[in-house]
């Protein structure tokens, strides 16, 4: 359960603190005094998150967080140590052993909160993006993508301490692999960094804070994580930072191993929502295109010509669509098999793309049938576009080693333009099968007057019929003949 946390804690006066901090935060309560107790606890009642004190017996707090991490139905638990050290190396070893934060007892009330808060915020945006299609992609901890690969961080130090450059040096020693840079205070956020340390005590409090926030609103990508670092930190900032989106805080001068797992840690994180944001990205690219073309599919293209249809009411703009079959292609298939026919189809959606690429879309809405949707188009300038099409295809070869010659179709295509003078069924569902049946009926139109020849539902006669045409020049003439 989300808002249910475990305390840990084989001290009753210590339990009984934790337990009205956070019950005095509306989580609900959970408590246990042995280290056994608590995977068997974990796994009846599902609390959303641990807090382990860090003076649990055997096997302790860092064991507890290694069997919680590595037990396939309680991994996804938060694990949050709470300790009464102020050892930076006990802090590291316990982030390596897999808690998801270790916050000291002599923080504020409100920062340990902050932090507990920041770390639930940050699993159900997991847990959003999971839902959303590629649930099982992420593994069960936030602290480690278990089996997975992360590779080294990018870090950015923003400061402009002349110790920044010895705390740089240090972290680089800790963290192999890793790219530390020390860069000027500026106001946008280093573009390549994965994890950024901003240095309150230079940059002042309200530039941290603005800067953490835009880290938070990064647009079309997944934004740095951030770490807050000072001296002394004002436990106002450091709560507004950690509001606002900060994964961690440090303490200057900056601790090297320490540093290193926090780092670590949140590089780890921002990976894994990465590879979250790109498989969903991924999947709704599979779920929107054909997986042969390339092209959108009937998924993506319906819906998508039902607002271009509705919008003509109100925006004045036409709409045309094209329907586009391929002639005699089953000829193809039957005479070099079923890779020939997928080659052509391949190159023949490079023509389609390219020729609507800045005018519209178009989509694969059956074996070798084709939609074409042109927003702000009207008629004159579809038959332009439709003539250009047709051409393209005509005059296309495609290599195929069983073809020496290569391989050519031709290509019909039947058009209907509307604007917001004509009469269409109000709902929209209604009024885009409308627009279709009558480009399907153009489509017709052209096969029956001989293929290879452009239609619009509005003309008695085809804008091009290459079989009243001897040559290209002719054919080129007559379109423009009828166009004119």
């Amino acid at each position: 359960m989300p808002g249910r946390i475990l305390i840990a804690d084989d001290r009753f006066a210590s339990r009984l603190m934790l337990s009205a901090l956070f019950s005095g935060a509306y989580y609900d309560i959970l408590q246990a005094d042995r280290a056994t107790d608590v995977l068997a606890t974990v796994r009846t009642d599902r609390p959303g998150a641990v807090v382990i004190s860090d003076g649990l017996a055997a096997p302790g707090a860092g064991g507890l967080c290694e069997a919680l991490r590595s037990s396939a139905d309680c991994a996804h638990i938060l694990r949050i140590v709470v300790t009464d050290r102020d050892d930076p190396d006990r802090t590291a070893l316990l982030i390596d052993a897999g808690a998801d934060d270790v916050i000291s007892r002599s923080s504020s009330d409100a920062e340990m909160l902050a932090r507990v808060r920041r770390l639930f915020e940050h699993r159900a945006r997991i847990s959003d993006l999971s839902m959303q299609g590629v649930g099982g992609l992420y593994p069960d901890g936030m602290a480690e993508a278990a089996g997975g690969f992360t590779r080294a961080a990018r870090v950015a130090i923003v400061s402009d301490t002349v110790a920044a450059t010895d705390w740089a040096s240090a972290i680089r020693r800790a963290l192999r692999g890793a790219v530390v840079e020390v860069q000027e205070p500026s106001e946008t956020l280093p573009s390549t960094a994965d994890v950024v340390i901003l240095d309150c005590d230079s940059l002042g409090e309200r530039k941290t804070l603005h800067l953490t926030a835009r880290a938070m609103r990064a647009t079309g990508k997944t934004g740095p994580e951030v770490l807050i670092a000072g001296a002394s930190p004002n436990p106002t900032v450091v709560v507004q930072a950690l509001d606002v989106g900060a994964g961690g805080v440090l303490r200057l001068p900056l601790h090297p191993q320490e540093t290193a797992a926090r780092i670590n840690l949140l590089n780890r994180r921002r990976q894994n929502v990465v590879k979250l944001r790109d498989s969903l990205r991924d999947g709704l690219q599979s779920a929107m295109t054909d997986p042969l073309t390339g092209l959108f599919n009937r998924r993506y293209a319906l819906p998508r010509v039902e607002k271009m249809v509705s919008g003509v009411r109100t925006n004045g703009q036409p709409v045309t669509l094209m329907m586009c079959d391929l002639d005699h292609f089953k000829w193809v298939n039957d005479t070099f098999g079923h890779p020939a026919g997928d080659e052509v189809l391949k190159n023949i959606a490079t023509v389609l793309r390219d020729a609507v690429a800045n005018c519209g879309f178009a989509a694969r809405v059956g074996g070798e049938e084709f939609l074409i949707a042109l927003p702000a188009c009207g008629q004159l300038a579809a038959s332009s576009i439709a003539r250009r099409i047709r051409k393209s295809v005509g005059d296309l070869i495609t290599p195929y080693p069983a073809a020496p010659e290569g391989l050519n179709v031709t290509i019909s295509i039947g058009f209907v333009t509307i604007d917001a003078e004509t009469i269409l069924p109000t709902d929209p569902a209604e009024a885009a099968t409308h627009m279709l049946t009558r480009a399907d009926r153009a489509l017709y139109s052209a096969k029956a007057a001989g293929r290879d020849c452009v239609m619009s539902d509005s003309r008695q006669q085809p804008f091009e019929v290459t079989s009243r045409i001897r040559s290209a020049a002719d054919r080129d003439r007559f379109h423009d003949q009828l166009a004119g």
